[in-house]
């Protein structure tokens, strides 16, 4: 096996992650936004599943994408980066008695699957912490069957500096994990050269947070979620608007935002 070439932004990501996620794994099996999401059954509808189809779920995280499309396919492996999160999300799929799944840990960016090895890859709600998101998308250009399809569900910001600055900076001050927001005209460029052809884009939606909960489940202290809190109060009036800054007795109730899914097929 080549050894990899060290990338030292690349460690440095990993292991921002594998900490987060690893201290955060439980909360996230059990969150509402992940666990019960309404674009879970979108991502099933726009997949037109045969039933025949080999999943790779990646960056699985509480397994609930990979659970929700186990179901309906003969086999699905969930992958993710965080051992935490696989032992979680094995947890959450035995007590669904869903057998058809294995297990497997591992980057984005380097896929352990030989050619062609699935008929859908997933990700949901992760990309954002991709430190390589370009080569993730040649990895599943790779890994794909012919005709095979990527559906990819992420955090997407809009085509306006003011709003992606100000929606990567919350994200990026709750979690140091995340690496960035990008924008659906980002992901389609990406996804073309690696020669894949976009076929949907959905339009960008938002998801409510509540403040306490969403700052919670990742483990802030009292002083960081103060200082975020501080500077969300400070918001340009657009970007408090456009991300449903929710503000009661000057302290923040809730925000929202923005996502977007993509569908792209391999064109083998």
């Amino acid at each position: 096996m080549n050894e990899e070439p060290f990338d030292e932004d690349r460690d440095i990501s990993t292991q921002q992650v594998q900490a987060q996620f690893g201290q955060a794994a439980k909360q996230y099996v059990t969150s509402a936004v992940h666990a019960r999401g309404s674009d879970l059954q979108r991502m099933l509808e726009l997949a037109q599943l045969r039933g025949t189809e080999h999943v790779l779920d990646v960056a699985t995280g509480g397994g609930h994408t990979a659970g929700v499309f186990a179901v309906h396919v003969p086999h699905v492996v969930a992958y993710d980066i965080t051992f935490k999160m696989l032992c979680a999300a094995r947890s959450l799929v035995a007590q669904q008695q869903i057998v058809n799944m294995n297990f497997c840990s591992g980057s984005a960016a380097y896929l352990p699957f030989p050619d062609h090895s699935f008929h859908c890859v997933t990700t949901r709600i992760a990309a954002h912490h991709f430190a390589e998101p370009e080569r993730f998308v040649y990895e599943v250009a790779r890994v794909l069957h012919p005709e095979g399809m990527l559906l990819l569900n992420d955090n997407m910001v809009p085509d306006d500096p003011a709003l992606d600055m100000c929606m990567n900076r919350f994200e990026e001050w709750r979690d140091p994990s995340h690496v960035r927001a990008y924008t659906s005209n980002e992901w389609r460029m990406w996804l073309e050269h690696a020669g894949l052809r976009v076929t949907h884009v959905e339009p960008l939606a938002r998801k409510q947070h509540d403040f306490g909960e969403w700052t919670t489940r990742m483990h802030m202290s009292d002083a960081e979620r103060d200082q975020l809190e501080d500077w969300l109060l400070t918001v340009p009036q657009h970007c408090a608007k456009f991300f449903d800054i929710v503000v009661e007795n000057n302290r923040v109730q809730s925000l929202s935002n923005t996502y977007s899914i993509i569908v792209a097929q391999s064109m083998k």
